[in-house]
């Protein structure tokens, strides 16, 4: 029986990604990094998800299943209509001449294809239409649309920077506290490695290096924030908090 993943797609699984060597660097960036200036300045989302009720309640050990289940589903939702996105974004990537953006395009969506696939089988799904997106995963589907479909491929990367930090910092987070008979262990100790982090970061910071003044940090910043935004909102919605405002997204 193949073992389900319980983490979800967002996050970049090192081991299964089908990119060339030297675009695999899992090694901590430079803590004064471009990357790391992002993680940095949105400490405060970071905070918001570690005290959503649904971050929380798999600390605790104390989340009801059906809470679990809520996002679960509306996460492999999320995925299926975000292939599309890193479709498009690897094509315009590859006419723009960005072949290693490409690359990580074509990485994502596959991986989004494998989760998307389990997790329908799982839940007994036939399709995305079985399920209507929430105001939280809607919101999560147009940022990335506004990405992939109007900025510069690198800001695709970009956009996929904070999911991948935030989920092993959440669960470095709650390992402190955690025990084997937690009913929610099997998250915390699947989501505590940085390596896929790790690459999106060096990955970025290198193409920053190397294309000085392309990147324009403040819209960086804001499309990296909507980001993390959606994740804390995901996480709430599963619960039924209250969402938080997502930033406005930059033109293009």
């Amino acid at each position: 029986m193949t073992p389900r993943k319980h983490h979800t797609a967002r996050r970049i699984d090192v081991a299964q990604l089908a990119l060339s060597p030297d675009l695999i660097n899992k090694n901590p960036p430079p803590t004064d990094s471009f990357s790391w200036r992002l993680w940095l300045a949105s400490q405060d989302i970071a905070q918001e998800a570690l005290s959503s009720d649904y971050i929380q309640g798999i600390g605790n050990g104390n989340l009801d299943p059906n809470d679990y289940g809520i996002y679960n589903v509306h996460d492999a939702v999320y995925c299926y209509y975000a292939e599309g996105d890193y479709k498009t974004a690897e094509q315009r990537a590859k006419r723009e001449g960005e072949n290693a953006i490409a690359e990580f395009a074509k990485a994502r969506y596959a991986s989004y294809v494998s989760y998307r696939k389990q997790a329908f089988d799982s839940w007994g799904l036939q399709d995305a239409r079985a399920v209507v997106p929430g105001p939280a995963v809607q919101g999560y589907i147009d940022t990335e649309k506004h990405v992939a479909t109007k900025a510069p491929p690198i800001y695709l990367i970009v956009a996929m920077i904070p999911c991948d930090q935030l989920w092993p910092w959440l669960a470095g987070e709650l390992a402190s506290k955690n025990t084997p008979s937690n009913l929610y262990d099997f998250w915390i100790t699947g989501n505590v490695s940085w390596h896929g982090a790790y690459v999106l970061d060096n990955f970025a910071d290198r193409w920053n290096a190397e294309h000085p003044g392309v990147i324009d940090e403040a819209k960086a910043l804001t499309i990296y924030r909507a980001c993390m935004t959606s994740e804390v909102n995901c996480f709430r919605a599963a619960t039924g908090q209250e969402l938080l405002p997502l930033p406005v997204l930059p033109p293009f």
